[in-house]
């Protein structure tokens, strides 16, 4: 009995390892195609979803009973859920299946690719007619990828069992969205006899928690709870700086939609409410709305550029801030309105009030770009306070003045990216001028470099004094920070320094401090036409390295206006008619610059030659200027009448000199004008509010223009303020006006003070001799000392009726005067005047007549008469004469008149008064002849210098007739 029953035991071991080992080889080595359909059937109804087997299967008994189908497909066009899958397992109960029913205890889906048209899944499907694979079935997912829309959910593992056919459903798995890995826990209870459920959510991923409760009803997905979310750093999961946030929300979903109201979004310190709502149809989409009182966009502005890539569907966003911090300043009435979607950011709506009150929209798109995010649309920007625009930009504007840039509008395309900024057809007003045209500035790209600028606009009106603020255009490029510049300006009209251009261009760069001029045009500038070109270098060490100028045109009598501060050029410039043409080039010549240019203007020619430093502060050269006929040129100057005292003749001027720290030295210069033959040296120095000079002039003949006695002209002398320097003078021949005038003059003076002063005169005039001194100051009073001695004249020197026509003159005179022309120092002469005359010849009355008259023996009233006529005019000649004057207040009173003469003597007094051109004279004439003494006669006269009364009184004469008459008779 023993060995039955161990030979029994050893035969059912061997059944059973023969069973083990079928179980374990036979099952794979069966062809279960045959059984392809079934197993669809089987699959199909166990998810509720069409299953189509494409590949082989496997069946393997051990460790448990598990099918796996290769090559699977899942669902039919138009269904809600399509894919395929590596693998299907379905786990079978071992016990079910030896009795010949298939009992799918677990499915397994190994790869699985899904896409969900619908979601979520309505849950009537789930409540009333749930598959059967939910009573107690589990579904598992691994390494799958699903995706929702436009939602991809990669790296999907996960469980969903259920505890019955009614629930309650757990779901439990990992995900990846986007970078982000996330864990998911759902548990959906056993819905009512009202179909309602209750679903609650977990979802933690990076540090973060999003929790989801609320109830369910059946008859589509219908769900009503409460969202939060929560992390201590939102910048693991969005675009955002590292803050902490928490958000809390009330959540309604129906169907395919939902929304979130009464949300709260605390984002670190800030503080935000609003509204979301999402939709999966026809594809998954959120919006959300987010207002706030106080927000700070700074830590913002870097992590911003992740939102393109980030996204894993579309969000729309429209943010309201009542004031938002960003780069020192306050943005205020903040409101976008923006999309982000498809690798890009649409800005549909975005308006903010900038600091300085500037009010700016803009409207466009945030695309990805080699560089980065790059922003394209349009701009508006009204900013009526530009300076403290600019200064919240950080813009210095040291170059420019405080009248310039004070407002701003603007409407143009604009395209920003990191490191470009394009703003193309643009249009604006500029302190309202308008401007249209575009701009392209790069930012400097590393340290050491420095930010470049591209420009070409159109300007109606540049006002550079305005824009510069009294700056020089040298001194303003200097201030500027360092750029690459390539500009292209086209104005309408241009103003500098009181000057105006029209149909101005300019074609310009400025690269690593070198500045090119391609072209420089003014269609109208003084009536010219004006090209220039040239290169050079800017700041600190400003140097010009070569030019080419052109200009000319047809009215030369617009030139005035380009040195509007010459009272001379603007005088003279309604007389010059014609045209002019200058033109100068200059090329560098080792290390300095060789300078060529002429001018032509009326029928002179203006030569000039030299070198320069690279910086033009030394040049030195040769300066020629000619003209055909010198009264003809000064007279088109405004110096009109110089024939007749300079002479006919040409004009020749050759200098040659240094120009060097506001500083002119001329070495040595020939001046030809007429009969004027000179050479001069001198320097003359410019500084603030004035200059000093030295001046040399040794002339072989230096005329003079006539002295104008009664000029009324004021003669201004505020030109001279802040002036200082002396001159010397030495001119074998010095005539003034047509006469000989003065030979071997010296004289040496100066100004100072702003008074000028002739400190030595010395020189030879008709024989004699001069030698004198004087001053003029600036509030026009006038000292002239001079001493005469010898002076031979031949000619009568006033030209009235009582005047000194010829003799040997001695003269010494000590004088002042008060106002601002001749007439009005003669109207305030005072001083001593003695002249004294030998052998000459008094014009005023004839002495020999009149004792010719009283010697003769004639009638009484005969002799009378010819006294009379004698002591009406006519000419005396003397051997000696004295006058002494002595003036004050502009009357001249004769305190001393003698002569002597060979036919008599006399003595006079009087006075003259040189504000009326009036005199009062008193002589008393004694002739001379025959044996007798003859009686003294008397001469007054009155009235105009020009034309004075005169009054002879004869009553001695008459006397003297009588008694001579009555001694005579027999």
């Amino acid at each position: 009995m023993a060995a039955l029953l161990r030979l029994l035991a050893w035969f059912a071991a061997f059944l059973a390892a023969l069973a083990v080992l079928a179980a374990w080889l036979v099952p794979p080595r069966l062809d279960w195609s045959a059984y392809r359909a079934e197993l669809e059937r089987i699959a199909s109804a166990e998810l509720g979803r069409e299953f189509r087997i494409d590949g082989p299967f496997a069946l393997a008994l051990l460790p448990e009973p598990r099918l796996v189908a290769r090559g699977v497909a899942i669902g039919e066009a138009g269904d809600t859920v399509t894919g395929t899958a590596e693998e299907l397992r379905l786990t079978l109960a071992l016990g079910r299946l030896l009795i010949g029913e298939v009992a799918v205890s677990e499915l397994t889906l190994v790869a699985p690719r899904l896409a969900i048209r619908d979601v979520p899944i309505p849950l009537w499907a789930a409540s009333s007619r749930p598959p059967p694979f939910l009573a107690g079935t589990r579904v598992s997912l691994e390494r799958g990828e699903i995706t929702v829309g436009t939602v991809r959910l990669a790296h999907v593992s996960g469980r969903l069992s259920a505890q019955g056919p009614f629930g309650p459903y757990t779901l439990v798995g990992r995900y990846s969205l986007g970078s982000m890995p996330v864990e998911a826990q759902l548990t959906l209870g056993r819905a009512g006899l009202d179909g309602a459920a209750t679903l609650e959510a977990a979802f933690f991923g990076r540090g973060a928690r999003v929790a989801v409760a609320g109830v369910v009803l059946h008859g589509g997905f219908v769900f009503s709870g409460k969202v939060e979310a929560e992390g201590a750093d939102l910048s693991q999961l969005l675009p955002a700086p590292a803050l902490p946030f928490r958000a809390e929300a009330r959540l309604a979903v129906e169907g395919g939609a939902g929304s979130a109201d009464q949300l709260t979004l605390q984002l670190g310190p800030s503080r935000l409410s609003g509204a979301a709502s999402f939709a999966t149809r026809p594809e998954p989409r959120v919006d959300i709305a987010l207002a706030g009182v106080r927000f700070p966009l700074d830590p913002w502005v870097a992590p911003a550029s992740g939102a393109l890539a980030a996204t894993p569907f579309p969000i729309g966003l429209d943010l309201s801030l009542e004031a938002a911090e960003i780069g020192g300043g306050t943005l205020r009435s903040l409101r976008a309105a923006l999309l982000i979607a498809d690798g890009q950011v649409a800005v549909n709506e975005a308006a903010a009030v900038l600091p300085g009150g500037a009010g700016v929209a803009l409207a466009g798109a945030v695309i990805a770009a080699e560089r980065g995010p790059r922003f394209e649309g349009l701009v508006e920007l009204e900013a009526p306070d530009l300076r403290g625009l600019l200064a919240w930009l950080s813009l210095d504007r040291v170059w420019a003045g405080v009248e310039g840039f004070r407002s701003l509008s603007l409407s143009s395309r604009l395209s920003a990216e990191p490191g470009l900024l394009q703003i193309e057809q643009a249009t604006a007003r500029l302190d309202g001028v308008p401007i249209s045209g575009g701009v392209v500035i790069r930012p400097p790209a590393a340290a050491g470099s420095v930010a470049e600028i591209g420009a070409g606009l159109r300007v109606a009106r540049l006002e550079l004094d305005r824009v510069l603020g009294g700056k020089g255009l040298g001194e303003a490029l200097a201030a500027l920070p360092p750029i690459d510049a390539n500009l292209r300006l086209e104005a309408d009209e241009v103003s500098a320094f009181g000057v105006v251009a029209r149909e101005v261009t300019l074609d310009a760069t400025l690269a690593r401090g070198q500045v090119a001029v391609r072209r420089l045009a003014a269609g109208d500038l003084a009536g010219g036409v004006l090209t220039l070109s040239g290169s050079g270098e800017a700041g600190a060490r400003s140097r010009i390295s070569d030019f080419e100028l052109d200009f000319s045109g047809t009215d030369a009598s617009r030139l005035a206006s380009l040195v509007p501060a010459s009272n001379l050029i603007a005088a003279a410039a309604p007389v010059w008619q014609g045209g002019f043409t200058i033109r100068a080039a200059a090329r560098a010549a080792g290390e300095q610059v060789a300078i060529t240019g002429f001018a032509e203007l009326l029928d002179a020619r203006l030569e000039v030659a030299g070198l320069a430093d690279t910086d033009f502060g030394r040049v030195t050269g040769r300066v020629a200027l000619r003209h055909p006929g010198a009264p003809r040129l000064l007279a088109a100057l405004g110096i009109a009448g110089t024939e007749a005292w300079l002479g006919q003749g040409s004009l020749a001027i050759v200098a040659e000199g240094t120009a060097a720290q506001r500083t002119v030295t001329v070495g040595r210069a020939e001046v030809v004008a007429g009969d004027l033959r000179a050479g001069l040296s001198g320097e003359l120095g410019l500084e603030p509010g004035g200059g000093r000079f030295r001046l040399a002039v040794e002339a072989e003949r230096l005329p003079l223009p006539p002295p104008v006695w009664e000029g009324r002209r004021p003669i201004d002398l505020a030109p001279l303020a802040g002036w200082s320097g002396t001159f010397a003078i030495r001119a074998a021949e010095m005539p003034v006006g047509t006469t000989a005038g003065l030979a071997a003059v010296a004289a040496e003076g100066e100004l100072a003070g702003g008074t000028l002063r002739l400190a030595s005169l010395t020189g030879r005039l008709r024989g004699g001799t001069i030698a004198g001194s004087a001053s003029l100051s600036a509030a026009g009073e006038l000292a002239v000392d001079v001493v005469l001695a010898d002076v031979v004249i031949d000619r009568p020197q006033l030209e009235l009726p009582f005047d000194l026509a010829g003799g040997s003159v001695s003269l010494a005179a000590s004088l002042s005067g008060q106002g601002q022309s001749p007439a009005g120092w003669f109207a305030s002469l005072r001083g001593d005047l003695r002249i004294t005359v030998a052998d000459g010849v008094l014009v005023g009355f004839d002495l020999a007549a009149a004792a010719e008259a009283l010697a003769a023996p004639l009638p009484e009233a005969e002799a009378l008469a010819r006294i009379r006529r004698a002591l009406a005019g006519g000419a005396t000649a003397i051997e000696q004469a004295t006058l002494v004057l002595r003036a004050e207040a502009g009357i001249a009173a004769i305190t001393g008149l003698t002569f002597r003469s060979p036919y008599g003597h006399g003595s006079g007094t009087g006075e003259i008064d040189l504000r009326a051109g009036a005199i009062g004279l008193a002589l008393a004439i004694t002739p001379v002849g025959g044996g007798e003494t003859l009686p003294e006669i008397g001469l007054r006269a009155s009235g105009p210098v020009a034309a004075p009364r005169r009054v002879v009184e004869t009553a001695a004469v008459a006397r003297h007739l009588a008694e001579r008459a009555r001694a005579r008779r027999p």
